[in-house]
């Protein structure tokens, strides 16, 4: 699976969807790796069923052993996070080396937020919402993992028109 294939077919069912994590990072200028596509959805029905449409489309499945329609049973989903500590629902290609796409389930700014500061761009030839500076700083912060300290560090430098690569 291609990137940019994954976002045509969002788009063309009318996922309604931010791009976050890494790739809306290096989307806002700092060039780093990453290893998988971070999504916030709006977790309405209608809104997850075409989301999932697309994935099996995509012959993604689940990281964990549950059916891809688990994603939208909203007590099974509350559960995960509750209990759990899940913060994504990671799908995955078959393949050893296939693509990752983790959907966020209880993101923190949520869905509304999100898109409502969010910076349209281009993306493989594709219109995607970027998560703003702000809202992925504030992701960011509350995830506290080694590698977002990186890009904590990296995006405040651009909000400052600083060269965050330098």
């Amino acid at each position: 699976m291609k990137i940019g294939d994954l976002l045509q077919a969002l788009n063309n069912v009318q996922v309604d969807y931010v791009l976050v994590g890494g790739l809306a990072v290096q989307m806002h200028g700092f060039l780093r790796a990453t290893i998988d596509i971070d999504l916030v959805l709006a977790m309405n029905e209608a809104n997850l069923e075409r989301f999932i449409q697309v994935a099996q489309g995509f012959n993604l499945v689940p990281v964990v052993p549950v059916p891809l329609a688990a994603l939208k049973d909203k007590t099974q989903v509350e559960e995960w996070y509750q209990h759990r500590n899940m913060l994504a629902f990671a799908l995955r290609e078959p393949a050893a080396t296939g693509m990752v796409v983790d959907v966020m389930i209880r993101p923190e700014p949520p869905f509304e937020k999100l898109l409502a500061d969010a910076t349209k761009a281009q993306l493989f030839g594709q219109d995607v919402w970027i998560a703003s500076i702000e809202d992925l700083i504030s992701m960011k912060l509350k995830a506290n993992r080694p590698k977002d300290h990186l890009d904590i560090e990296a995006l405040r430098k651009i909000l400052h028109g600083e060269d965050p690569n330098a």
